[in-house]
This record gives structure tokens, sequence and C-alpha cells, in this order.
């Protein structure tokens, strides 16, 4: 499969090197100790052979420690079901509004029940906690299905869900009523662990960075309007992303150098089409035409059709900024941007400029000597066949020279080292990397063994496509075995997605 080939590319090695830094960060103790002891372990060499009908086998070693080669794990049923993706156009409003009325009618009682003289930390900022976290799960899938739902209509729907979540998240965050209560544990100085304190402090700022400062009247009301607004903005600038459904027709000659799977994996064109073929903008289309397609008006046309994609999402664009920049000023700030930064480790935009500026004096004239050297690389190709080299090196011929200089100057053809990285084989072996360094074990979840876990008994129940592979994840016995929780991965694009 298309997507398979080019699974060893950026998007897909993030999202795993995504998973390993937050494990490292969220358990630093264990896991640096895990780092030591691995790497004061004896390591071998493992040699990797090309996918299967792959006809040449390259002298390329990494390396793994003697343990790493893991058996098969065998399925332990978990203790904890996993959620389930059953939902409906109409069960996903239904469901969310069942959601906004328990918080709401959660929030009126705390409003009700504690009176600012004896609120204290248990009984607003931990209850509010405990709200968000019992919602957390159940509202992040209602909203889910919009990016990644195959059915327009769930996605529509799931769509009107998080703007129904999101008005409700601005109403809740701007309730002054509860805010009197968390003010009033704020000032009462209680005696509380630092985790507490720093929650109880973030909690306080939420409601002031909404508004809560401002008096009651025409100010907060435009506030307010500017929460509203922004809201609906970005959920549709992201739907407009999600749908975009784009694409150019080429014929094969034009997409002379493409690999063949790419090629031979595109809509054929019928009609006024016939004899073309179709680029969509999704990554497995764009980035290998960019990187190898010989024709530079190949590689023009779709960098700059795909750099003006969803065009509706540029007045939305410039609505958001302008709405941005006076919601920060009815609060005090200068700018947007002094607004966003204040509790960052830079504090003010001043200082993110002035690293910004050291950087690029520091890094331009390495940036110009390597500019020299692609544009000289581009200047000898195109004289090499015969064309006229205007003395320009434009973005949509990067992708392509780096790819050439890779190849001549350092001998990397990323064709024949993607022969080593099949999707599925790729997956288990980072898997494995991460069992090594975080003490975890991750048993995929499949067939019957998946219906053995559904709360409904449905196997299909608890993914939401069937491209969706699904892993339990657990400690390992050396970490006492027990139960993580489950990783989900779905790798190939498609339409909504």
């Amino acid at each position: 499969m298309l997507a398979a080939h080019y699974c060893s590319r950026v998007p897909f090695f993030a999202i795993l090197l995504f998973i390993g830094v937050f494990f490292i960060l969220a358990y630093p103790l264990r896991y640096s100790t895990r780092l030591f002891d691995l790497f004061n372990n004896q390591v071998r060499p493992l040699v990797l052979r090309p996918a299967a009908g792959s006809a040449t086998v390259y002298p390329f070693k990494t390396y793994a420690t003697a343990s790493s080669a893991m058996a098969q794990a065998t399925f332990m049923k978990p203790p904890q079901a996993p959620p389930t993706f059953t939902g409906t156009k109409e069960s996903i409003v239904a469901d969310t509004n069942k959601i906004i009325e328990k918080s709401r009618s959660l929030q009126d009682s705390l409003a009700k029940d504690v009176k600012p003289d004896n609120a204290n930390f248990k009984n607003i900022p931990e209850e509010l906690a405990q709200d968000e976290n019992s919602m957390s799960l159940s509202s992040h899938i209602l909203g889910f299905y919009q990016a990644v739902s195959a059915n327009k209509e769930l996605r529509d729907a799931s769509t009107e869900a998080d703007k129904m979540l999101d008005e409700f998240s601005i109403e809740s965050s701007m309730r002054e009523d509860i805010y009197k209560r968390v003010e009033a544990v704020f000032q009462n100085k209680e005696n509380l662990e630092p985790e507490q304190q720093r929650f109880l402090e973030k909690v306080r700022k939420g409601y002031i960075q909404n508004g809560l400062n401002l008096p009651a009247g025409p100010k907060r009301d435009r506030f307010r309007e500017i929460k509203m607004k922004l809201s609906q903005l970005s959920i549709q600038f992201q739907k407009n992303l999600n749908e975009e459904s784009g694409g150019l027709w080429f014929s094969k000659e034009e997409l002379d150098g493409v690999p063949e799977e790419v090629v031979d994996d595109l809509e054929k064109g019928e009609g006024e089409h016939a004899g073309k073929l179709r680029l969509t903008y999704k990554y497995p289309h764009l980035f290998p035409v960019l990187k190898y397609a010989a024709n530079a008006v190949t590689r023009k046309t779709l960098a700059i059709h795909n750099e003006n994609k969803c065009m509706d999402n540029v007045d939305l664009f410039k609505q958001a900024i302008v709405l941005r920049d006076e919601a920060a000023r009815l609060l005090g700030y200068p700018t947007h941007a002094a607004f966003r930064i204040e509790d960052k480790m830079a504090k003010d935009p001043n200082s993110v400029d002035e690293f910004l500026g050291d950087l690029r004096t520091r890094l331009t004239p390495i940036a110009e000597k390597e500019l020299d050297v692609l544009r000289q690389l581009k200047k000898s190709d195109l004289e090499s066949k015969g064309q006229e080299f205007d003395g320009n090196y434009y973005v949509w011929d990067h992708r392509y020279y780096s790819r050439i200089q890779l190849e001549r100057d350092y001998q990397v053809d990323q064709q024949r080292i993607s022969e080593y990285f099949p999707l599925q084989t790729t997956l288990a072996k980072m898997l494995n990397i991460f069992e090594e360094l975080l003490g975890l074990k991750f048993v995929e979840v499949r067939g019957e063994d998946r219906a053995a876990i559904s709360p409904t008994g449905k196997g299909d129940d608890i993914v939401w496509h069937e491209d969706v592979q699904l892993f339990s994840v657990w400690d390992d016995e050396g970490e006492g075995g027990g139960f993580v929780g489950y990783l989900y991965t779905d790798l190939h694009p498609r339409l909504g997605k």
C-alpha cells in the first residue's frame, strides 16, 4: 500500500517519538534509570534486511540490546474495557447535551451550596477538576469523530458537538459565582501541597483571563461575544481542512521520476481526464511528487495549488487575528502575543523577538552557503537537460534538489532505505524500542480478542475504522506487570481525516 511504503516519513515517526518523550517526561526517575541501565548493557549489531520482494541486500546495520528481539506477546484481558465508537448523528448531539447538563448542574450546586466564606480547595477547585476529568473522555470521543470518521453525517454531528462543548466551556469559564468562590479559596491561603497550590493559581488565572476581571457590562459582554466567535472560527477552520478533497490531473509524462508504486496507486482519469492521473494534496501524494518529479512545472503547479487549498480559511484567519487582538486589549494587554506568553518561560514578546533575531543572525550565513550549493546543483541539472537556469531557487525546488544532494554527496537513497521499513515491521520495531526503554509491553488486540474486551461484545465497536490497530499497554514484569491503558494507531490517510 502507498501509505505503508512511506511509513518511515516524518508523520509516523513523529507520533511514536511523541509517545516516548511523553512517558519519559511523565515519569523521569523511572525512565532515566532504565535508560542508564540500557546503555550499560552489552549491545550487539542487528542486520536489517529489505522487505520481501526486494532484490538487493545492503550492508546497513543498527544496534539493539541483546534482549530486544522479543517474542510475540500473548493476549491478556485488560481490567478496564476500552471506549466504544458507536455514535450516530443523533446520539452524538444527545450525549453532548447530557454531558453539558451534568456539568452545569454540578456548577449550579456548588454556587448554591458552597458560600464564599466556607469555600476551600476540596469543595471548589477539586470538585471542578473531578468534573472536568469525568467528562473529558466522553467529550473527547464526541469531538473526535470529525477528524477520523469516514461518515460525513457523523463528522458533521461531531463538529456540532464540538461547538456545543466550546460554548459551554466559555459559559463555565465566565461564571462569576464560581469565580468568587475560587477567589475566596485563593485568599484563604490554605496550607496546600505545591501541586494543589499551582492548580489553584491556574484555575484562578483562567477565570481572570476569560474576562472576569472586567466589570459587568458592555466590555465583559463584548469579550464573551469575541470568545464565542473565535470558537466558531476555529471549528470551521479545522472542519475545512478535514473536509478538503482537492486534487490535480497530470499525465504520466508529467510525473516522470515519481516512484512507480506512487503512480500505480493514483486514480485513473475518465472522460475529459482520460489518460491522466489524479494527485491529491495528502502527504502520500504530495511529498513523493515534490521530491521525485523531474518536471519543475509539475512540482510548481502542485506546490502552489497545495498552498492555496482551503481558501475560505484565509478570511477566517484574518477575522481571528483581529478578534484576538481586540480581546487582548480588553483584558489590558498590548497585543495577543503578550497575553499568550505571559505565563510562559519567555514572559514577554520582546524576549522571543530577541531570541529569534539572534538565531537569524547566526544561522543566515550558514543557510546562504547551503543554498548556494543547492542553487549550483539546480543550475547543473537544468544545463544537463538543455534548459535555461534563471538564477532562482524556489520552494518547489527544495525537496527535489535536497534529495538529489543526499544521493550525490552522501550516497543516501531514501527509496532503497524505505525497503527496510515496511509499515507493520517498522511499527513493531518502534514499539519494541519503547518496550525496552520504558519498561512497557504492547499487545495487539485483534479478532475475537476485541470482542472479548468490548463492552458491547462486538469487536468493531471499539475502533472507529477498519484501518485502526489497537494495543493494550502493560508495565513489564520488572515494573509490576500492571495495566497502563490502550494505544491506537490509524496511519492511512482517507477522506475526512
